[in-house]
Parts: structure tokens; C-alpha cells; sequence
């Protein structure tokens, strides 16, 4: 009768065998990712310069004028090209400048608008309306101004503060299609550009 041996004495098993190889494999591609991606994050931690310090009040006076840009989309009223030399007349463009928009409604490259812009809030101020290369100075008041704008294809008009109008901005509102409507609040260092769409 053969006796069994004893489970002391028994061999262990292989430990060399292939699932420890494999084990083994497994260990090295998990440190070579682990090392890549060590390195790959340290490649982007580079030193990056510092930030530029922040603007303060006492330096922001000497940023210009169109630092910051506020935009709005609003409709305005075409003056028709037979009644655009009477309206040019009121306009109060100079005479220059009223031959320019007059040769340019010619050659169909503007289009005339009539804008009237107001003081929204009561706080007044005064504005410079830009449009088709023509600048015209605006003093904002609670009657409504008219102010005629030659509107190229781009249909953009930018309107600023002439000088810094303190806290609490200048809030122009103009009289569009729609009626009368607030415009965003221009504050010192702003510029709000308008995008026309004549009808």
C-alpha cells in the first residue's frame, strides 16, 4: 500500500511559471505608462511667465478708448437715396463730409439711417457716434436727437464717451423700429458697437 506524501513535503508549485511572467509584463507596461505620463506632465508644467499685473484706476485712464467692446443689434429706418440730399442739410455734418456720404449713396456703397439717440437714466453725458468713417459728437439729453448715420455694408456704429463719465456710465437709449430701446451702459475705456440692420 503507497502512502500518501505529505502535504508539508509536497513541492510548491512554479512560481516562475508563465502567469507570473505575465504578471511580470503587465507590471513593466503599467510603469513605462505611468513614467510617460510623469514626464509628459512635467513637459507642460514648464515655467509659464507671470501674469500681467491687473490695471489699476490710477493707470487705466491710459488704456485706449476701445479697450473694451460692448455689442447690440438693433433695427433703424433708411432714409431713402431722392430724400437723403434734404436730410443731409439738418444733418449738421459739414459740407465736406455731406458730399462724401452723398457720392457714396451714388455708388451704393452706404446707406443713410436715421438714428434717434437719447439719455436713458437722466445721467446725461455726451458721445461720439462713429459711422461710415464719419465721427459726429452727440450730447445726450431726454429729448430724442436725431442723429444721420451713412451705413456702409457692414452696418456697424460704434459709439463712445467723450470723457469719462464717472460710476455710473452713459446710457444712451435710441428710438429703433421696435420703439424706444435702452442700450447697454458705456463706461470709461468702452465702446459699444452697434450692428444696424436698416429697413
Amino acid at each position: 500500500m503507497t502512502q500518501a506524501p505529505d502535504p508539508a513535503t509536497r513541492p510548491a508549485p512554479d512560481e516562475s511559471g508563465p502567469g507570473s511572467r505575465r504578471a511580470l509584463w503587465y507590471g513593466l507596461a503599467a510603469g513605462v505608462i505611468v513614467a510617460a505620463g510623469f514626464s509628459a506632465r512635467m513637459a507642460n508644467e514648464a515655467p509659464r511667465p507671470a501674469p500681467a499685473p491687473a490695471v489699476s484706476d490710477a493707470t487705466a485712464g491710459a488704456m485706449p478708448a476701445a479697450a473694451h467692446s460692448l455689442t447690440a443689434v438693433e433695427q433703424f429706418a433708411m432714409v431713402s437715396p431722392d430724400n437723403a440730399p434734404q436730410a443731409l442739410l439738418q444733418s449738421g455734418l459739414t459740407p465736406d463730409q455731406q458730399a462724401t456720404v452723398l457720392a457714396g449713396i451714388r455708388r451704393r456703397e452706404y446707406r443713410l439711417v436715421r438714428m434717434p439717440i437719447y439719455d436713458e437714466a437722466g445721467t446725461g453725458g455726451v458721445v461720439t457716434v462713429r459711422s461710415g468713417g464719419i465721427a459726429q459728437t452727440v450730447p445726450l439729453g431726454a429729448q430724442p436727437r436725431v442723429v444721420l448715420l451713412p451705413i456702409r455694408m457692414s452696418g456697424e456704429v460704434d459709439i463712445m464717451p467723450v470723457a469719462d463719465p464717472g460710476p455710473a456710465g452713459v446710457a444712451p437709449g435710441a428710438i429703433t423700429v421696435l420703439g424706444p430701446t435702452p442700450l447697454p451702459v458705456i463706461h470709461r475705456d468702452e465702446m459699444l458697437v452697434l450692428n444696424v440692420i436698416v429697413q
